[in-house]
């Protein structure tokens, strides 16, 4: 008798970008010259002050377990962090600190949804929203574009059920690069209130934003706070992608404590050296955000200019990120083909768009260095005239 797994197991497929980036990195390794455009981790460098305090508690050598929740230190820190950006006044009892963004919307899951209820969600999507939906029991339910990368208000509102358990929002939106309307989100806020179900505002880019730009605010339509949940991190603002820092913050502290025990009883608690760079990052100059914006902004520009070189490919502009969603099925609808293709003949790494919902499409970050960035798409470029047809 062979012994088996759980049939969750053979369910959830792996990370499709943690899947591509170790295979650019096992290339890389190995000395071959790889040009890595599928990250999603801004090369900037971490911010003195995160620097700063996680020397001095090295130093202090008392690196211990930190309260499960987090540290009353950097719940008041996102405290302020939300006040200034979300205008509204929340409770050190309505914060849960996470291992990053992903972990808190993954407790989030856990602790609302049951066995087959719906959670609706726009394409192009993160790759994880699917998956970790199923791991909590729940069902998926993508709502597609008619054309183009962006759904109505309406399409979301029309695609809930009474099984609806929950709509998820990321904007600005990984992997497009677009910024959800302030008509759009007013729209959803109010008729999940109306609904009484969970909107979850993924927000881990709002002020990762170009031109001027701003993100709608969702605290500025809500009325009762126990269904909207907000879930940030340090990870791509600052560049601490390492840190392994996010949060939840929601009025529902019956919802935020049970978010809490599903942590206490997975994770236990927090890095202790993590916490306290969050805070001091939260709590330190905030010059380093408008230095990532600009070094991000350049990057867009030069990658758009670069693609535009490129025949018969679309893209649109992408107002935040560090993304572009490029549509390439003239060269293959076959994204995961395209994407290996790349990979094996000229050494770069993006990712296929099937992955993100959005079949013909590749995502190419702008993460990178300028050279690399336009060695990159020169070599993509090359490889479309070679592409056997």
């Amino acid at each position: 008798m062979s012994i088996t797994l759980s049939s969750r197991a053979s369910q959830i497929g792996d990370s499709p970008t943690l899947k591509i980036n170790a295979k650019a990195r096992a290339l890389k390794a190995a000395g071959q010259p790889v040009v890595h455009l599928g990250g999603g981790e801004p090369t900037y460098p971490a911010p003195q002050a995160a620097v700063d305090a996680i020397i001095q508690k090295a130093n202090s050598r008392k690196i211990k377990y930190t309260p499960s929740s987090g540290t009353p230190a950097l719940k008041q820190a996102v405290l302020k962090y939300t006040q200034q950006h979300y205008a509204h006044e929340f409770e050190i009892s309505h914060v849960l600190i996470c291992a990053g963004a992903k972990q808190a919307l993954f407790n989030f899951l856990l602790a609302a949804v049951e066995m087959g209820d719906e959670v609706v969600f726009p394409a192009p999507f993160w790759v994880s929203y699917p998956e970790m939906i199923k791991l909590a029991g729940g069902t998926p339910v993508v709502v597609k574009p008619t054309q183009g990368l962006r759904v109505s208000a309406e399409q979301i509102i029309q695609a809930v059920t009474p099984r609806t358990k929950a709509i998820i929002l990321n904007s600005p939106c990984n992997p497009a690069g677009h910024i959800l309307s302030a008509d759009f989100i007013q729209k959803i806020v109010e008729f999940a209130e109306q609904k009484k179900i969970f909107l979850v505002m993924d927000d881990i880019y709002h002020q990762l934003v170009f031109d001027g730009a701003k993100t709608p605010n969702p605290c500025a339509y809500a009325k009762d706070f126990d269904n909207l949940v907000i879930i940030n991190g340090v990870s791509k603002l600052y560049g601490l992608t390492g840190l392994r820092i996010g949060w939840a913050v929601c009025a529902n502290k019956e919802l935020i404590a049970a978010m809490g025990r599903m942590q206490a009883q997975s994770t236990s608690c927090n890095s202790d050296l993590g916490e306290c760079a969050a805070t001091a990052v939260l709590n330190g100059p905030q010059d380093c955000v408008k230095d990532l914006c600009a070094v991000l902004e350049n990057n867009r520009n030069i990658l758009l200019e670069e693609l535009a070189k490129i025949p018969h490919i679309h893209v649109e502009k992408p107002q935040a990120t560090f993304y572009s969603f490029v549509d390439f099925s003239y060269y293959n609808k076959d994204s995961n083909a395209l994407a290996a293709y790349l990979l094996e003949k000229v050494l770069v790494a993006v990712v296929p768009g099937a992955a993100f919902g959005a079949e013909g499409y590749l995502r190419i970050s702008f993460c990178a260095d300028k050279t690399a960035i336009v060695e990159g798409v020169r070599r993509i470029a090359e490889a479309l005239k070679n592409l056997p047809r």
